[in-house]
């Protein structure tokens, strides 16, 4: 399983609401190998250096078969007619390359946290998430929705399709 986030490696918060919901929801075993690509920014959604990186960690899997995701904020697609575009246009790439597109309306802290985080506190913020086990007191429906809403994310939904739950 590949991941691609938005965020960086140094920063690191999008892969912690994506590991605490893995490892909290679904039975991970030594068979189940979990990879990130950080992209540093969702426009290099379709960059060389990413499409590199995923199709190196494709080629190192010689077992079984590979699901790359695509985890992207949707931003203000709902009032900003740019950011409407660009979401439409990296799920218009998932589908194109065989990819599975995980969405969070309108950004991954406002999922799990259910508020906006400044930038400067995002880490901060992500690190108590996990510390405090936080994953537990989100409503499973939240993550489980098949249309884009304020609030809430399809991750469960796609996962669901991937792994089993504990």
């Amino acid at each position: 399983m590949i991941f691609c986030l938005e965020t960086n490696s140094r920063s690191n918060t999008d892969y912690i609401y994506i590991k605490e919901t893995l490892n909290y929801l679904y039975q991970i075993n030594n068979q189940i190998k979990i990879n990130p690509v950080y992209m540093d920014g969702k426009n290099k959604y379709q960059t060389k250096g990413v499409l590199r990186e995923i199709a190196q960690k494709i080629k190192a899997y010689t077992i079984g078969r590979s699901v790359v995701f695509y985890c992207v904020d949707t931003d203000d697609y709902d009032k900003n007619t740019e950011h409407a575009k660009e979401f439409h246009d990296i799920q218009q790439f998932c589908k194109n390359n065989g990819y599975k597109l995980i969405w969070f309306c309108h950004d991954i802290e406002e999922v799990f946290q259910g508020k906006k985080i400044s930038d400067s506190q995002k880490v901060r913020e992500a690190g108590v998430f996990r510390d405090k086990n936080r994953i537990e007191e989100i409503p499973l429906e939240r993550l489980m929705q098949k249309t884009v809403k304020p609030n809430t994310s399809n991750i469960v939904y796609i996962l669901d399709q991937y792994l089993k739950r504990k």
